[in-house]
């Protein structure tokens, strides 16, 4: 965090774990951005149309990103700072660009992680 240096406006918090999903939802759609390498971190800003950058630790995070046609920033074994700053940059001048770009991919994710739900709804309903 103290490398990050003056954020000018802005300002930047690591997020205390927690286990309340209501409260993390909360507390990500607070956020102009979020950079997240946990794949529920970076779920939770796509439910609440959240611009992020996701760091890959796992091809489940990069499969992820690839959904909403996007690529990690980095993996945790290779991140260039300037190319981070650039991304992080971009997403805090023009989020709602960001939340264009992606809205549709992002209602796709949506209603395909309702359709099991409606299933197990409608098969009760049957019998």
């Amino acid at each position: 965090m103290e490398r990050l240096g003056d954020l000018g406006a802005s300002k930047a918090e690591i997020a205390e774990p927690g286990d309340d999903p209501q409260q993390m939802l909360l507390e990500v759609s607070r956020c102009d951005a979020l950079f997240g390498m946990r794949l529920h971190a970076l779920i939770y800003a796509a439910n609440q149309s959240v611009p992020m950058l996701g760091l890959s630790y796992d091809p489940k995070i990069d499969q992820f990103l690839n959904r909403l046609g996007l690529t990690p920033v980095g993996t945790t074994e290779s991140l260039d700072p300037a190319v981070f700053a650039a991304e992080a940059l971009k997403l805090l001048d023009d989020g709602e660009a960001w939340r264009q770009a992606h809205h549709a991919a992002i209602d796709k994710l949506k209603q395909e992680a309702r359709r099991p739900a409606q299933q197990i709804a409608a098969l009760l309903r049957q019998s």
